[in-house]
């Protein structure tokens, strides 16, 4: 693929990452709105119309790493590596 034609793509490419990016922004503000409206009638859960909406305290539990160092000692027997491939533009 020829230069020009591969900077083209390129081009194309961060333009779309940009317009993702700003429907993501657009999304994110009207999920706020929507979860405005719901703390405002006081419902964590409601239908409307077609459409059921969930807005709920959620938990996640994970391991405290430093803890575990200062209670067990170095834990680099236990990591696991992965290997990825990684792509960017900058």
């Amino acid at each position: 693929m020829a230069n020009a034609s591969l900077e083209a793509k390129i081009r194309e490419y961060r333009e779309m990452k940009r317009l993702a990016e700003e429907a993501q922004a657009a999304a994110d503000g009207l999920a706020d709105e929507i979860k405005a409206a719901m703390n405002e009638v006081g419902e964590s859960k409601m239908t409307v119309g077609e459409y059921k909406l969930s807005y709920t305290d959620a938990k996640r539990e994970t391991l405290d790493r430093k803890r575990l160092e200062a209670d067990l000692g170095n834990l680099g027997d236990y990591i696991k590596v992965t290997h990825y491939k990684r792509f960017a533009v900058a």
